[in-house]
């Protein structure tokens, strides 16, 4: 009798376990595949001195682990060396039921990013500065189905200045 009971009190745990849960990660998961394909465009940084850098920013995004991980991998070029490169992994929480993203530089620097998705073909992406301040990002596919991206600063978390901006095609 007692396992009886047992098994009879894991049902509601089993009920709402990997199976369950693996399907809204799949769901959430799938909310990303409009960014799947390679991507390219112009982009432009500005540093805090209002200096402003032109790129062209190359994007490869791809699932994979059967579509439970993102993977983008973006490279900016200056004529022909690359000015930046940086590797992020997005995958979706069952438990919390929210995105993780995880990005590294190619100088070896990494960050844990939050991510949100906020519409339709709509994403804000960013993270503290180890040295004070925050970034953040948001990414929405225009009319014409190119990525947008614009970046922004804050010392404080109440002033915002654009850092970023970014318009792909792609290919």
């Amino acid at each position: 009798m007692k396992e009886l009971l047992c098994i009879i009190s894991m049902i509601p745990a089993l009920a709402s376990g990997p199976g369950l849960a693996q399907s809204s990660a799949d769901e959430a998961m799938s909310q990303l595949s409009f960014l799947e394909g390679k991507w390219q465009g112009p982009a432009t940084v500005t540093t805090g001195s209002n200096q402003a850098t032109e790129i062209s920013q190359h994007e490869n995004v791809e699932f994979r682990l059967s579509g439970k991980a993102l993977i983008i991998e973006g490279k900016g070029y200056q004529a022909d060396s690359i000015a930046f490169n940086a590797l992020a992994i997005v995958t979706f929480d069952e438990h919390s039921q929210a995105y993780n993203m995880r990005s590294w530089l190619a100088n070896g620097m990494s960050t844990e990013a939050y991510f949100t998705l906020k519409g339709e073909r709509h994403i804000e992406w960013g993270f503290d500065m180890a040295n004070g301040g925050a970034l953040k990002y948001t990414i929405q596919l225009d009319e014409q189905g190119r990525w947008q991206e614009n970046g922004q600063y804050s010392p404080n978390g109440s002033q915002w200045y654009p850092s970023f901006e970014m318009q792909l095609t792609k290919k």
